[in-house]
């Protein structure tokens, strides 16, 4: 599995947030400040963007969507 950059900030219930293509965890900023009070917000940066390294293999949204999947799974977040 390839590591990503994943934030996690706050407490609670989990709120996954997934930049676009050719964004970044970033553009989630003023939700995270918002939401970190009452939820826990996991925002990723996808393989090859924001503090995450170059995709190594990652061709379709699909193979992006199964390693999101696995960080989640990695860091005890159900579906």
């Amino acid at each position: 599995m390839q590591d990503i950059y994943i934030g996690d900030k706050g407490k609670g219930f989990p709120l996954v947030l997934v930049h676009g293509f050719l964004g970044s965890s970033e553009m989630w900023r003023p939700q995270i400040d918002f939401f970190k009070d009452h939820f826990r917000v996991i925002t990723p940066d996808l393989p090859g963007f924001g503090k995450s390294n170059r995709a190594k293999s990652h061709n379709s949204i699909q193979s992006i969507a199964n390693l999101l999947l696995d960080c989640l799974e990695e860091k005890k977040i159900d579906k």
